[in-house]
């Protein structure tokens, strides 16, 4: 019988988030603060010929204009291909070329404008497919030559791909041989922006003696920054503290390291100085990371039942000048294109490709939703073909207990009930009568189905520390970053059911610092509850364990003589109690002679076994988990003006146990309109090399209106021995395969089959106005 986890419990942080308490990157000011404002390339692709600084240096409270070549320094976690500042030439619109830093933000914004940088513009490429031709322009001369991980980073010498990762399962020609129906077609994700809430900012402050760095920044992943910049600087990682403060939204954006190393940099010019840098908008669109960015290919082949036999894939990845945020989701996306599905023969290419747009990086879902738009698309196209309903086809190939992904791992019952997922999703969508086409509008239904598995390195873990305090209450102190999601509230009802504690009782640390926190790899992959619940466990356990062992020196007796409930022991021969508090720092008796040892442990989760992918097959036990789910939507579709609302929106995911069920469907809602948004109207727009919708409105996200009228949302819970209490990732799973069931429902209600997003109004009126693109077959 479980106390806490399960529960709907209020977000811990509620309060303080509404009434605007919790402290932010922009919100700090320190002693002998200076501000930083960064000029960025406003070209694509240029060999820098000279900058004059020298008007901007005698700038009203001006105290340094700092150039690239004057430290030239790369940066990178798994590829050092990025200089913190460019000096010998630019690669994207948004690079850094100088930085000012001044007393006010507004002294270092005019200086900017007296910067003068002379330029021999190169010819730029925004288009992958473009960008691995043999007359491309090289945006990196060699990228052989930088430093990179080579166990699972593959470029191309003397070409713009970085990475190549290649799957290879079973026997391409035989799975086509084999197939009685093929269908193919060409798809794109485009570039998108994350679009969060805070913009990226950092402070940084070296000592006077330049011998410590200091660092506040808007990041899920403070200790990989840690390990960044001293690499960068050439410093030992214990010299180096990052303060990590509440975070306004990530989605992915702030889990990759971006303008941090500007700020430490720009500190470096300083000692003594803390410099801070906040972003604008335009500067979070140009100058940060985007997300997806994808051109792909897909066939998809069938026996006449419905088997399907064979995949194979090209997927084009438009990294932006700097490989090192983006290689993983290109891996990541090309061996889970094949969706839930056994497929005998898969034969994938992904590319990850320099190109001048601004660099790419992790996106919520994490290179999911770009490869599995692909095969429920074509899934959808081949039942048509075989004339077989969809879900009839969908569950004959559906992954299966027994049953191999696309990367050699069998699967077993833990991982979830696929097919009851599906059921429950469609029936909420097609219980519902759907309105008979009218004068205004098509009506349409879709579904589509998915799984997720997480990315994270071989070594990733999770650390928890757990204090009791005299008073019986204990404290929590782990590294997962609160960016939205409500990890602090899960924490808390963890370590309050391992604990056998209210609740209330139970105080998780708001703070993540790397000098006073246990280590964490990162916030990301929808793994805090997961890794972080394991964690909490493990140091749960090890305080149990040591309370017993103090009750058992008080009582002199053996540890089976002891019980423990609700925070107390138990002699279960003499029925003598002591509480949790009463051991806390060790039993003090009558005449203070102290017995035992503090309440305080520290506990630690690592997926066990986790390998990169065969540098030949692509193959491997590459993920720890697989999160099962599905998805189905009904719409209608303006005659008139394209436009596609959402009229109801169904979720069903099997996520093990939902430790806070109200969190967890706040997750999905969110992660769905999150999708809608990416499938009907976001799209990072180009004007001469450069981005131009560089802020709201021109950049349109989804508003009220936009939401389906209707959302519905179902937890199903199949026990398993993975997380916690059986809990599995859940964050990013919603977003997955949005565009799909629209793209389904779409062509369900106008015949028109389209293998790109996003659906705009005019794209979609455009299709209805082009009667060859109605396909005949729907």
């Amino acid at each position: 019988m479980l106390n806490v986890v399960g529960k709907n419990i209020r977000r811990v942080d509620a309060v303080a988030k509404v009434t605007g308490e919790p402290i932010f990157v922009a919100d700090i000011t320190l002693p002998n603060m200076l501000h930083a404002k960064v000029l960025r390339a406003g070209v694509p692709h240029a060999r820098i010929l000279s900058i004059d600084a020298g008007e901007a240096e005698k700038m009203p409270g001006v105290v340094k204009v700092a150039t690239g070549g004057e430290k030239p320094l790369y940066f990178g976690a798994c590829i050092i291909d990025q200089p913190v500042v460019a000096y010998d030439k630019v690669r994207h619109a948004g690079d850094p070329v100088a930085v000012v830093i001044a007393d006010t933000v507004l002294h270092a914004s005019e200086a900017l404008k007296k910067i003068k940088v002379k330029y021999e513009e190169l010819p730029y490429v925004l288009d992958p497919i473009e960008a691995m031709k043999d007359d491309a322009p090289l945006i990196h001369d060699k990228v052989q030559d930088y430093w990179y991980i080579p166990s699972c980073i593959f470029p191309v010498p003397d070409t713009n791909i970085f990475h190549h990762y290649k799957l290879r399962k079973g026997d391409r020609e035989k799975g086509f041989k084999e197939a009685d129906v093929t269908v193919e077609s060409d798809f794109e994700s485009p570039l998108i922006n994350h679009a969060a809430l805070e913009p990226h900012g950092a402070i940084a402050r070296f000592d006077a003696n330049m011998e410590t760095l200091e660092m506040w920044a808007s990041q899920q992943g403070p200790f990989i920054l840690r390990d960044v910049v001293g690499r960068m600087f050439g410093m030992e990682t214990s010299r180096i503290r990052v303060h990590s403060p509440m975070l306004g939204g990530g989605f992915g954006g702030k889990s990759d390291i971006a303008m941090e190393p500007i700020v430490a940099w720009a500190a470096s010019f300083v000692p003594g100085y803390a410099v801070k840098l906040i972003l604008t908008r335009q500067e979070v669109m140009t100058s940060t990371l985007l997300g997806r960015g994808m051109k792909g290919r897909m066939k998809l082949g069938a026996k006449k039942d419905g088997t399907l036999t064979g995949l194979e894939a090209e997927m084009y990845f438009a990294s932006g000048p700097y490989g090192d945020t983006g290689v993983f989701v290109y891996t990541v996306g090309g061996h889970n294109c094949s969706g839930p599905y056994e497929i005998p023969n898969c034969h994938v290419d992904a590319y990850g490709v320099y190109t001048n747009n601004p660099p790419v990086g992790a996106f919520r879902g994490y290179g999911h939703p770009e490869g599995e738009m692909m095969v429920s698309r074509l899934l959808y196209q081949l039942a048509k073909k075989l004339d077989m309903p969809l879900e009839d086809l969908m569950k004959k190939n559906f992954l299966a207990p027994g049953r191999v992904n696309s990367v050699g791992q069998v699967m077993n019952q833990d991982m979830g009930d696929l097919p009851g997922c599906l059921d429950i999703a469609r029936n909420a969508i097609y219980s519902e009568d759907l309105p008979r086409e009218d004068d205004e509008y098509f009506y349409g239904r879709g579904f589509a189905a998915m799984f997720k598995s997480p990315k994270h390195a071989a070594n990733a873990s999770s650390t928890c520390e757990i204090h009791i305090n005299n008073d019986g209450c204990a404290f929590v102190n782990l590294s997962g970053i609160e960016m939205g999601q409500g990890v602090y509230t899960v924490f808390t009802q963890m370590a309050a059911e391992v604990l056998q504690l209210p609740f209330e009782k139970v105080r998780v640390s708001d703070k993540v610092d790397t000098q006073h926190n246990p280590w964490e790899w990162m916030t990301v992959a929808s793994l805090q509850t997961y890794r972080g619940g394991r964690a909490i466990q493990s140091a749960g356990s090890r305080i149990l364990a040591l309370g017993r062992t103090n009750a058992c020196l008080v009582w002199h007796c053996e540890p089976e003589s002891v019980s423990y409930e609700n925070g107390v022991y138990t002699h279960i021969n003499t029925g003598r109690t002591l509480s949790l508090g009463q051991l806390a720092r060790g039993f003090m008796t009558d005449n203070a002679v102290t017995i035992g040892e503090p309440l305080q442990a520290v506990g630690w989760y690592r997926v066990a076994d986790v390998e990169d992918p065969d540098p030949d097959t692509g193959m491997g036990n590459v993920a720890s988990s697989w999160t099962f789910g599905a998805q189905a939507c009904s719409l209608r579709v303006s005659k008139k003006t394209g436009k596609i609302d959402i009229l109801h929106f169904a979720s069903a995911f099997d996520i093990g146990k939902a430790i806070n069920p109200m969190l967890v469907k706040g997750q999905v809602c969110g992660g769905v309109v999150q999708g809608i948004g990416g499938t009907l109207m976001e799209k990072v727009v180009f004007k001469d090399g450069a981005v131009r919708n560089t802020n709201f409105p021109g950049y349109r996200i989804p508003k009220f209106e936009d939401m389906p009228l209707k959302q519905s949302v179902f937890i199903l819970e199949t026990p398993n021995n993975l997380g916690p209490w059986s809990a599995k990732p859940v964050a990013e799973h919603p977003i997955v395969v949005v565009a799909p069931v629209i793209m389904n429902a779409v062509a369900d209600a106008t015949g028109i089959e389209f293998t790109s997003i996003p659906l705009t109004p005019d794209v979609v009126l455009s299709a209805l106005n082009d009667t060859s693109s109605i396909s005949t077959g729907c």
